[in-house]
């Protein structure tokens, strides 16, 4: 229960930045090393957690385990030296990945 309720406020998050107009926001533009390279399989799912998709979705998606997923997203956290995947949304749509 725990889990749902912490992956619906991830999409909700999610959400609610794709809403945002990017020439009114505010906050920073999310920063990460100018060379960081994600592989195939991550930039799709960087998309799919773009859209606010939970790992068991984006698993049900590729045809992969929940595990995969999330070792897909711990290694775009580790590369890119964000810390969530709210972050990870974000910094995928602002580069327009999402």
């Amino acid at each position: 229960e725990l889990v749902a309720q912490v992956e619906s406020s991830l999409k909700q998050a999610s959400r609610l930045i794709q809403r945002q107009d990017k020439s009114t926001d505010s906050s920073p533009k999310i920063q990460v090393p100018f060379d960081v390279e994600l592989t195939p399989t991550e930039l799709r799912v960087v998309q799919f957690v773009a859209r606010g998709m939970a790992n068991r979705e984006i698993a049900d998606e590729l045809n992969v385990s929940q595990r995969t997923i999330e070792s897909h997203v711990s290694n775009m956290l580790g590369k890119t030296g964000l810390h969530n995947r709210t972050e990870l949304a974000r910094w995928a749509i602002e580069n327009s990945m999402a």
